[in-house]
């Protein structure tokens, strides 16, 4: 829209010269196209004076009437001569007028060319500046919601051993002595993923001292309760389930983003 604005303002300016120059050249070539037409009509009468003139002198009777004509003549001729000399020079300063004229209209049309490319050029890099900062915006929020997400699993041991979750540690032979330890790279496939800050509460599938908590979280920042036995047959399965409640996230979550749950058989 504003390059739209620009070229229709230098659009206006362009007709406003050639319009400038069209009245001014208009008023400049009808006056000397005028002028011309009056000299040629007088060159007219004078040539009409001069045929005229020329056959005067088998009735003349005197010297004296003959010089006078030959005088006339002479006089209408020179005459003629300057009104035709001025009728090229009327038309010399017009043609280079017109030249000029040209000229300006050619090099102001060359500028606007030069501006148009120039806006074109702008727009295109206003462009990529936009996509970048879009891209730049979408980093930063991308990375904004990596830093409050949270990664919570609540498993069996063998369950978190094949998933690589855990790993022996110690022990002869890895088997007598051995204990469990998260591993050093945890997969986050099998992680359900939670806003940190506003989630205050945790479903564990098992009874509150059937599971252990194997991730370093406060134990100030949390309590465990039993769920509610339901009623209804349909749901009596949540009499085996427990909630942990978060009563500080930041507090919970500052020592690890990941929640590992161990279920016990």
């Amino acid at each position: 829209m504003r390059k739209l604005l620009i070229l229709a303002f230098l659009l206006l300016i362009s007709c406003g010269f050639r319009q400038q120059g069209r009245e001014g050249g208009s008023e400049q070539s009808d006056s000397t196209l005028k002028a011309i037409n009056r000299n040629l009509e007088l060159v007219n009468q004078k040539q009409g004076i001069i045929s005229v003139a020329s056959r005067q002198p088998e009735s003349l009777t005197s010297i004296a009437d003959n010089y006078r004509l030959q005088n006339r003549i002479t006089g209408n001729i020179e005459l003629i001569d300057s009104v035709m000399s001025d009728n090229r020079s009327r038309l010399q300063a017009l043609e280079r007028m017109l030249g000029l004229n040209r000229r300006r209209i050619e090099e102001l049309e060359q500028e606007i060319t030069g501006l148009e490319q120039t806006i074109d050029a702008k727009e295109r890099e206003i462009d990529s500046l936009k996509r970048a900062l879009v891209h730049s915006g979408n980093l930063a929020s991308a990375l904004h919601d990596s830093l409050k997400t949270g990664y919570v699993l609540a498993a069996p041991q063998d369950s978190l051993a094949k998933w690589k979750i855990i790993e022996k540690n110690g022990g002869l032979f890895g088997l007598f002595g051995s204990s469990w330890r998260l591993s050093g790279h945890i997969p986050l496939k099998k992680f359900n993923r939670v806003n940190m800050l506003k989630t205050n509460r945790i479903s564990i599938p098992a009874k509150a001292g059937s599971f252990t908590i194997l991730t370093l979280h406060n134990r100030k920042t949390y309590t465990v309760a039993k769920v509610k036995e339901s009623r209804t047959a349909a749901n009596r399965k949540s009499a085996d389930s427990s909630v942990i409640y978060i009563n500080s996230p930041e507090q919970f979550w500052s020592a690890s983003h990941i929640l590992v749950i161990k279920l016990h058989k």
